[in-house]
């Protein structure tokens, strides 16, 4: 198997539990936010709005409502991930914001290991609180929460399913074990 640059950086990407009080760069924030601008998304909708969040107490409050998680308490840059609800629906009926913000935020996290940062993204958090603490009008989701920054400590490398369990050619295998 080939070994890219983006091989080696979605290989190498690791957890962050805490990270470091160290100011991110605003040049490198508007890096990462540009790499997200050219995601990919259904019929080009590009769907995403993001509300970047530096100042102290605000993300203390979105920490707070991300039931006090360390990585988003001690993030120095907290993305708050939004999408326009009336993006592209699919042939099975399913809105594809979710899916566009994905790759928008994947792309976001490759390009912050591309510049030396680590970052998270979390799903749990009580939505309306957020939507408070930044003004996001009532009828836009707010879908994720995107934590930037250096990592404090160590962290391990997270461990990968084996290749037979996630990776079938041609037809779906009911041989996968596939682990609980």
């Amino acid at each position: 198997m080939r070994l890219t640059r983006l091989l080696h950086l979605a290989r190498n990407r690791r957890r962050v539990r805490r990270f470091h009080d160290r100011l991110v760069e605003p040049d490198t924030v508007e890096a990462v936010l540009e790499a997200a601008r050219y995601a990919p998304s259904a019929r080009e909708a590009q769907p995403w709005r993001f509300v970047v969040v530096q100042e102290a107490l605000a993300r203390h409050r979105i920490a707070m409502a991300a039931f006090n998680h360390p990585h988003v308490r001690t993030a120095p840059v907290v993305i708050v991930c939004c999408a326009r609800i009336h993006s592209h629906v699919s042939g099975t009926g399913r809105r594809s914001f979710t899916g566009d913000l994905a790759a928008a935020i994947q792309t976001m996290v490759l390009t912050a290991a591309d510049l030396g940062l680590h970052s998270s993204w979390i799903y749990g958090f009580r939505e309306p609180d957020v939507r408070q603490v930044v003004g996001v009008p009532d009828d836009v989701p707010v879908v994720a929460l995107f934590c930037l920054g250096f990592q404090d400590g160590l962290a391990e490398l997270a461990e990968r399913r084996p290749r037979g369990e996630v990776i079938a050619w041609d037809r779906w295998s009911a041989d996968a074990k596939i682990a609980p």
